[in-house]
């Protein structure tokens, strides 16, 4: 069995030099995986095939249900049903399915500058994967979540150092104020 609170709170630990060196994603993942069980690395792999975006099929998803995942399950479903809105959105079409960000959404996809729109619907979707384990913070949901919230930072890492910068250190503050006697105001 996988030591779900070391991996979680070790975690932003292999990246507190982010503001010296690049972000370096694939180390970072590479270090988790190597600490967890096979099938929850399976899980880890599942979700960094549809972060890829290209993998984003029908087949995807009715396969996905297999992992049995409610983490990855629902980031996905959440997923799809946003990529849908937007794509109706753009297109002019009615919004076709419901989710409970729809609201939000479609304040966002409004936002003219596209560069301000790309970094609210980040926010959207790093706020959906805390969410999906507010009350689960020790298990592979919370690594699942972790890695979807890293991969949005790294993505604008390379498009904006400082806009990465700034949720990286948003993540830290999230994960270490998770655990008690830590006050992420000291980092």
């Amino acid at each position: 069995m996988a030591n779900y609170p070391y991996i979680i709170a070790s975690f932003p630990d292999l990246l507190l030099d982010f503001e010296q060196h690049p972000l370096d994603p694939h180390a970072v993942i590479t270090e988790v995986k190597s600490q967890l069980s096979e099938n929850d690395g399976k899980l880890v792999d599942w979700l960094l095939f549809g972060l890829d975006g290209t993998h984003l099929t029908p087949h995807f998803y009715r396969n996905l249900k297999q992992s049995r995942n409610s983490f990855l399950i629902s980031w996905f479903d959440f997923d799809r049903k946003l990529r849908l809105a937007k794509v109706a959105f753009l297109e002019g079409a009615p919004i076709e399915e419901e989710f409970p960000e729809l609201d939000k959404a479609e304040i966002i996809f409004k936002v003219n500058d596209l560069f301000q729109r790309e970094k609210l619907l980040d926010r959207l979707c790093w706020n959906k994967a805390a969410e999906l384990v507010d009350f689960d913070i020790l298990s592979i949901d919370t690594i699942l979540s972790l890695l979807v919230r890293l991969h949005i930072a790294d993505r604008w890492n390379r498009l904006d150092p400082k806009a990465g910068a700034a949720l990286f250190k948003q993540l830290v503050s999230e994960v270490r104020g998770t655990f008690q006697g830590i006050n992420p105001d000291q980092l």
